[in-house]
């Protein structure tokens, strides 16, 4: 039987709607996908990366609904790990768990490493400074420094700033799409969103949905805030409803107007710029707004990876809370902050660690792409779990709906297959070509972990992810069965 009502040690209702939402579109990063994301899908996609950007907003609606689904009746600081535990049984939660381990890691230590590249970039742009080969480092470290302080404190500051930044962020951002479109818009049409002007054929249009989905993998960031959050049930649904709709179609615009400033037969250039849509906005605006996207595309890199890091910090103080995996001393808030600072420290060791290591190994750019392709991967396995549970959770509430349970959910999972295909065939660059052997070697780790949990701790593992609050004990104070 389910244990429910979390303990009070995180920040109760602090959490407005408008925190909430830039929870999941902050992690979504969209002025940092704006100049770093999309470039990754140029890489790719070339002059198609429209259509593989709307692909990956078709395929981010489909994987939105069984979010929402679960939103509408479990809040818990365990987010996407509660969700499969209630649906699919405590050992699928672990696993769902430690997937999630690996791709918000991933995910944080990428946007990490890509500041640390990013920072003295726009530096030579802008001042012409003379970037030396170590710079990258230091950068990152400010970051992680950053990031680390901002988390620490308290949820409330950290969204706060997210909220304010990011307004001002996608203002920006859309005046400059606005002006680039302006001025080429006639070099576009429908053509771009057809595989016209693909680098390699359809196979490279999906392989920039691969890159064009990491760009939306953290819609589901608020659902670690349902302990935090004022009435969860709406604002947690309301925040991935506008994060994925609202962000999507602002990253179809960019790109858009990105691919006709630069020209679609002239993408393969693009993504070997420095920072191509930068470039595109000292070529056609006033430095006023290269200083302004500067600004911006800066701050949009520390928003996301501090939207990331709240995330993922929130899964090991429910991991450490449960005491199956985690130890235990991740489950405990900081007295005066309400922050689970034990793991917002541990997090933030383990990113300095990754990020020097990818950092060594392949270099600041490079080392982006291969954390960002782990990192969609993970998300894409992250949530096949949560669309196959969604329906035997709601089979145990007696209240099935089978379009929105069993249909869109389970068509979401046949879609889930096809960018993960593609990111095996044909098999991307080297080391790009790495991130699905180093996806698989986690996952087989992650059985064996559970294999021996469930030898050596049968009844703790029996006992993770029961602890949350569900809609039927808000209203009704009866426990569903």
């Amino acid at each position: 039987m389910a244990t429910e009502g979390a303990p009070q040690g995180l920040a109760r209702n602090s959490l407005g709607l408008g925190q909430v939402i830039f929870q999941s579109a902050s992690n979504m990063a969209p002025g940092l996908s704006a100049v770093a994301g999309l470039t990754g899908v140029a890489a790719f996609a070339g002059g198609a990366m429209p259509l593989s950007l709307l692909i990956a907003l078709v395929l981010a609606a489909l994987l939105v609904v069984p979010v929402v689904q679960y939103a509408r009746r479990l809040s818990s600081a365990g987010g996407y790990y509660t969700y499969v535990a209630q649906g699919a049984g405590p050992k699928a939660g672990l696993y769902t768990a430690w997937t999630y381990l690996l791709y918000e890691a991933a995910s944080l230590a990428g946007t990490v490493l890509f500041f640390g590249y990013l920072l003295p970039g726009l530096l030579q742009i802008d001042f012409g400074l003379t970037v030396q080969p170590w710079m990258w480092w230091p950068a990152a470290m400010l970051s992680a420094a950053f990031i680390w302080f901002m988390s620490y404190r308290g949820i409330k500051i950290s969204l706060g700033y997210a909220y304010v930044m990011g307004i001002i962020e996608l203002v920006v951002f859309t005046i400059v799409g606005i002006v680039l479109w302006g001025k080429f818009g006639a070099s576009g049409g429908t053509t771009l969103f057809t595989p016209r002007f693909a680098l390699h054929g359809f196979s490279s249009v999906m392989m920039g949905v691969i890159f064009g989905f990491l760009s939306f993998t953290g819609f589901g960031a608020a659902v670690t805030l349902g302990e935090e959050s004022q009435n969860p049930r709406r604002n947690i649904t309301i925040a991935i409803l506008a994060s994925v709709i609202g962000i999507g179609l602002f990253y179809i615009f960019i790109g858009y107007a990105s691919v006709v400033a630069w020209g679609p037969d002239k993408m393969a250039s693009y993504a070997g710029s420095t920072i191509p849509f930068v470039t595109l906005t000292l070529k056609n605006m006033s430095r006023f707004w290269v200083w302004a996207l500067t600004i911006l595309t800066l701050n949009g890199s520390l928003a996301c990876a501090l939207a990331i890091h709240n995330a993922q910090v929130r899964m090991l103080y429910a991991l450490g809370r449960d005491r199956v995996v985690m130890p235990k001393g991740f489950g405990v808030a900081h007295p005066t902050y309400k922050t689970p600072y034990r793991a917002i420290t541990a997090q933030a060791l383990i990113t300095i660690g990754v990020v020097t290591l990818f950092g060594l190994l392949f270099g600041p750019l490079v080392g982006f792409f291969v954390l960002g392709t782990i990192a969609t991967l993970g998300a894409l396995l992250v949530h096949l779990g949560v669309n196959l549970s969604v329906g035997a959770f709601y089979r145990k509430l007696g209240a099935v709906q089978w379009p929105w349970h069993f249909g869109l959910p389970l068509l979401g999972a046949v879609f889930i297959l096809f960018p993960l295909y593609f990111t095996l065939v044909p098999a991307p660059a080297y080391p790009v070509s790495l991130a699905p052997y180093i996806v698989g070697v986690w996952l087989v780790g992650g059985l064996f972990v559970l294999f021996r949990l469930t030898k050596r701790r049968a009844s703790s593992v029996a006992q993770a992810g029961q602890i949350f609050e569900s809609e039927e004990r808000r209203s009704t104070g009866v426990a569903p069965r």
